[in-house]
């Protein structure tokens, strides 16, 4: 029902280095997006502090192809302190910038922010994210974050999910979501979302700057065994890094987080039935 490539709004307003962009920007990318056959579209408050909802209220309005639309509720209105109160105001805050009087899935936006307690405690994040499901507002709830432990024993504690994104956690570089999130995930009827593919723009248009910078440099000595084996075989860098985890029938869809029509364009290209073969896989993760 979903793309295999949805897009992420993390950049619609344009990167850091590039300045505050106008509306019409993140726009121009929806609508390229909707033309090429994209029908999933993720967002939070957090991106641009509001601005990547904004962008989406206006690229979406009057759209008649079915689409299906995420958010998350965190980080905004600040203090956030998840309990009911601040979810519900963070939620309708948001649908307000969505222009929207519901959404598909709502997602507490990186769990770890708010620890077990502020998720499954009395007055706390998922009793409000159950009213909201309840009335209507979203059809469903979703989970990310980066502690991979944290989201897995979610999970494995309540239905309620019906979605979990990981970034950076799962692709060309490392595996380590695959070892517990996934299984259970899967084990859960949980969709799996692969989010920032390209670890951060590492595997792509940011591998000088991060190299620079020293950021991921852990990883620099992998990239190389993995560059290495790509280039034995011909392949290049983000085609095969998407199409990676493409090839695992337990990722749902990949969450591309592009800055441009360009970067879209790129990522949606690989969603032609072309996956890796198993020996290929077998290679790179043992690069």
């Amino acid at each position: 029902m979903v793309s295999e490539i949805g897009l992420g709004g993390s950049w619609f307003y344009g990167r850091p280095e590039m300045g505050l962009q106008p509306v019409s920007y993140g726009v121009e990318v929806v609508e390229r997006a909707i033309e090429l056959g994209v029908n999933y579209f993720d967002t939070a408050p957090l991106y641009g502090k509001g601005r990547s909802e904004e962008v989406l209220g206006h690229a979406l309005k009057g759209v008649t192809e079915p689409y299906y639309l995420a958010t998350k509720v965190g980080y905004l209105p600040e203090p956030f302190d998840y309990t009911r109160d601040t979810v519900w105001r963070g939620f309708e805050a948001s649908l307000k910038r969505l222009q929207r009087d519901r959404v598909d899935l709502v997602q507490i936006h990186e769990s770890e922010q708010a620890g077990w307690d502020g998720i499954f405690g009395p007055g706390r994040t998922l009793e409000a994210l159950l009213e909201i499901r309840e009335q209507g507002l979203a059809t469903h709830i979703g989970l990310t974050g980066s502690d991979l432990d944290l989201m897995s024993d979610i999970l494995t504690e309540s239905d309620a999910f019906v979605s979990v994104i990981t970034f950076c956690k799962y692709d060309l570089l490392t595996q380590v979501a695959r070892e517990r999130l996934v299984p259970t995930a899967a084990e859960r009827d949980v969709a799996v979302i692969a989010a920032s593919p390209l670890h951060g723009g590492l595997l792509g248009s940011k591998r000088d700057h991060w190299r620079e910078q020293g950021r991921f440099a852990d990883l620099f000595e992998r990239q190389e065994r993995v560059e290495a084996v790509l280039q034995e075989r011909g392949l290049e860098g983000v085609d095969t890094g998407l199409r990676y985890l493409l090839s695992d029938p337990q990722v749902s869809l990949i969450l591309s987080g592009v800055d441009s029509v360009e970067e879209l364009e790129t990522s949606v290209a690989v969603s032609d039935g072309r996956y890796l073969d198993d020996e290929l896989v077998q290679a790179i993760d043992a690069a």
